[in-house]
């Protein structure tokens, strides 16, 4: 991965870090202040709210982001849908880096490999049980522990506009200053 980060710095190529998050109405909020004598409380709702997959770039902070349609789940077939735009949308040669969930192993998705290198998009797989190797796991964090606010909670719809602005607003209000040091010879 050193090569691929050094290249990406470089300009050589873009390296993208792949993965798919759920948000649902279930608080993770640890504490939160109140006046003394008052109590606060949130419903928590398991139900899902938005399921996203997201590409990743550390370096340049470039974040692209498909929702999933209600009520579905990520497959190999949705996988592939999103892959194959998001190869639409390059420029260079690029590497998404993904674990092995089983839609980015599946037959079906292997038979995709030589059509998206054929576009210049290369799938790196990472080690299996490693998820602090995908940097994206960083930003779902941030998202869920840190810039979502109890009043993002409220309802479906305060979330779904949160999770918006996020998005939209990634790289400039929202940012993540990841380190590269271990990249650096």
């Amino acid at each position: 991965m050193k090569e691929l980060f050094i290249a990406s710095n470089q300009g050589i190529i873009d390296f993208y870090f792949v993965d798919e998050a759920g948000f649902n109405l279930t608080p993770n909020i640890s504490y939160a202040w109140q006046p003394i004598g008052v109590e606060w409380g949130i419903k928590s709702v398991k139900k899902k709210v938005e399921n996203v997959l997201g590409f990743l770039n550390p370096l340049t902070n470039h974040l692209v982001t498909y929702n999933l349609p209600e009520k579905a789940y990520m497959d190999s077939k949705l996988f592939i849908e999103y892959m194959n735009d998001f190869a639409t949308k390059i420029t260079k040669e690029t590497v998404v880096t993904v674990d092995r969930a089983t839609w980015h192993t599946s037959a079906l998705t292997l038979s995709m490999i030589e059509t998206w290198e054929s576009q210049g998009l290369f799938v790196l797989y990472l080690p299996a049980y490693c998820p602090h190797l995908n940097l994206i796991e960083t930003l779902w964090r941030k998202i869920k522990y840190e810039w979502f606010k109890m009043n993002d909670y409220r309802s479906e719809k305060t979330l779904r506009k949160k999770l918006k602005t996020i998005f939209q607003q990634y790289g400039k209000e929202y940012n993540i200053k990841f380190s590269m040091n271990i990249f650096k010879d």
